[in-house]
């Protein structure tokens, strides 16, 4: 055997160590193959064969099918170990060729009696990506626990001491759970309280129990748990019970769990608290990242945790204001945010993009109003800065008065850019068209985007000057397909991953959304409503959802690759330091951007706005 099959073959699971003779048993009992592109190598679901494939040549693209469609997880080229699951168990993920592939097939039975133990489910040489394609069901040990509602909470904690679990579920008669008592629950509410242990469990649960479905992927329950705040989830096959899954079955008690993070927002007790946990954040992003969780999943769970962030902080100033003198707010308002934040899609902080909207005061409180909240968003702005994101250049923050105003200014504000646009302040606008409410009585802020979506559809001049902003920043791709580049200056070399494809994308999914009345901000959620709407078809949405997660992917790993080495983390990428398949994949993605960009010049007829 060569050294270089030798080197490959010890990449195998607990082979690292292995000695030369058992090496070279591995080697007898490996299998050459070659797959061409487009060929399945393992199908998600379909029964995981007997092997692990060592990739010598080409490359694979590992995906799994999650409740948006099928999401990238990672490709795989020279070097790299497939590990298709359990052999006989269904494959957690699917695997293709993306270009012809040669590889060894080694059987798992050969290589387990070489080494002591399997060890965790891998994916490649990369990390560990199990958790994040593995479904619900596969974390269900157990039926759950249950007692009747009168169930003294001494039983209950004598249950969970006896079947070691950290939760009971409180069913009626007909097995119909009313809620769940957890060990927190008997800490919190029932010694720390004083409560007698003869107190019914009915009094001390949490209700109703919050549940997801069993095919559901683990990454979904996570992002369910840090979004209500909570460390246990009813697992429900149509509408049995069937288990309860914890925070720690998913991710043990990491310091980077997301839901430990929530927990230590929610619970700091002032600013200082807060700009303690708030870096936490990144860390969540690099542990997501490193542990295979795709850039839309992430940028799901950062902007939960972002968003209590900004309710904690406001919560705060709400508090330092009052004890200032200034009382409460005198009508309801909601806390904006914009961008990035309002679609869902920032991954590692940015300036801040905000802004404020109150309820048109009542005749003679139009001042009093004004002088409130124009204190409240100022003192959220510093807090904001503190807490690591920076002041906006161009000053679109609730903290600039433009932008800190009652229901019937918005309106107007909004009115204007629709009926009456011209391009500049339309540009400048349209990161308020990604407007999401997330502080505050939340409902004011729902009721503006609402009438938005409502009005937007019939304004054709301004959805074409949307469309024409859409097609400002070129693909950076030459006359025969090779990649183009930065000439001089600080970037010489580089391509803006950012302008060049995160934004034409975003922004042409604004104006597609837009025209369809769609209430959605997420650039993936708006192609998909535009979809639903037959403006694409389904191969169309998945091969811009595919190019859409590699631009944003390899944006990702750019700016943890930035930070890892001390320097600000950017949006320009040197194409030549990346592999082939990633230059390969990241061509195909800039293509299916511009042709995007050719649907929308052609469907609201840019031409006649100019350029």
């Amino acid at each position: 055997m060569t050294g270089d099959s030798r080197s490959l073959l010890a990449r195998l699971p607990g082979c690292a160590r292995m000695g030369a003779d058992a090496l070279d048993a591995l080697a007898r009992a490996a299998r050459p193959e070659c797959f061409a592109s487009g060929a399945t190598l393992l199908s998600e679901g379909q029964p995981a064969p007997d092997w692990y494939c060592v990739l010598e040549s080409g490359a694979v693209h590992v995906s799994r099918i999650d409740l948006e469609g099928d999401e990238i997880l990672q490709y795989l080229g020279a070097g790299d170990v497939l590990d298709p699951g359990i052999p006989g168990s269904p494959a957690p993920w699917s695997v293709r060729a993306v270009e012809e592939t040669r590889c060894l097939l080694v059987p798992q039975s050969v290589v387990s009696e070489h080494h002591a133990g399997r060890g965790e489910l891998m994916i490649g040489s990369g990390g560990d990506l199990a958790l994040f394609v593995r479904r619900v069901r596969d974390l269900v040990e157990r039926s759950p626990v249950t007692c009747p509602p009168a169930t003294p909470v001494a039983e209950a904690a004598r249950l969970m001491s006896e079947r070691g679990v950290g939760s009971v579920v409180v069913a009626d008669a007909d097995g119909r759970p009313q809620g769940i008592v957890t060990d927190r629950d008997l800490r919190t509410r029932v010694m720390a309280s004083g409560l007698d242990p003869s107190t019914p469990a009915a009094r001390v649960m949490s209700s109703p129990l919050l549940s997801i479905e069993s095919e559901h992927s683990a990454l979904d329950a996570l992002l369910e748990m840090t979004r209500r705040n909570i460390h246990h989830l009813g697992v429900l096959s149509g509408e049995r019970l069937v288990g309860v899954v914890s925070s720690h079955d998913l991710l043990g008690l990491q310091d980077a769990h997301p839901v430990r993070v929530a927990r230590e927002i929610e619970s700091a007790p002032d600013v200082d608290g807060l700009a303690r946990a708030a870096p936490r954040v990144e860390s969540v992003v690099r542990w997501l990242a490193s542990g295979g969780a795709g850039p839309i999943h992430i940028g799901r769970i950062v902007a939960e945790l972002n968003d209590r962030l900004v309710r904690r902080a406001l919560a705060l100033v709400e508090v330092d204001l009052e004890a200032g003198g200034h009382g409460r707010a005198p009508v309801a308002y909601s806390w904006l945010v914009a961008g990035s934040e309002g679609r869902r899609e920032q991954t590692l902080k940015t300036d801040q993009d905000n802004g404020l909207v109150y309820r048109d005061p009542p005749a003679g409180a139009e001042a009093v109003s004004a002088t409130y909240f124009e204190r409240l968003a100022t003192a959220m702005g510093e807090t904001l800065t503190r807490l690591g994101f920076p002041s906006c250049p161009g000053g679109f923050m609730a903290s600039n008065s433009r932008w800190c105003q009652p229901a019937g200014v918005w309106r107007r504000y909004f009115s204007s850019w629709m009926e009456t646009p011209q391009p500049d302040p339309v540009l400048r606008a349209s990161l308020f068209f990604d407007l999401r409410p997330v502080a505050g009585e939340e409902e004011v802020g729902r009721t503006l985007w609402e009438w938005v979506c409502e009005t937007a559809p019939t304004q054709t001049l301004f959805l074409r000057h949307m469309a024409r902003a859409a097609l400002d920043r070129h693909v950076p791709l030459g006359l025969f397909g090779g990649f183009v580049v930065e000439r001089s200056g600080i970037h010489k070399d580089r391509l803006d991953l950012k302008a060049r494809g995160v934004f034409p994308m975003a922004q042409a999914m604004r104006v597609y959304a837009l025209s369809l009345g769609a209430r959605s901000t997420n650039t993936i959620d708006r192609l998909k409503a535009a979809g639903e709407q037959g403006i694409f078809t389904a191969a169309e949405v998945g091969e811009l959802r595919d190019a859409y997660q590699v631009i944003a992917r390899l944006r990702l790993t750019h700016q943890l690759a930035c930070l890892d080495a001390d320097v600000p983390a950017d949006n320009f990428i040197k194409p030549r330091t990346l592999g082939k398949t990633d230059r390969l994949l990241l061509k195909e993605a800039f293509k299916s951007v511009a042709w995007l960009q050719r649907g929308i010049e052609e469907r609201f007829q840019t031409a006649v706005v100019g350029g």
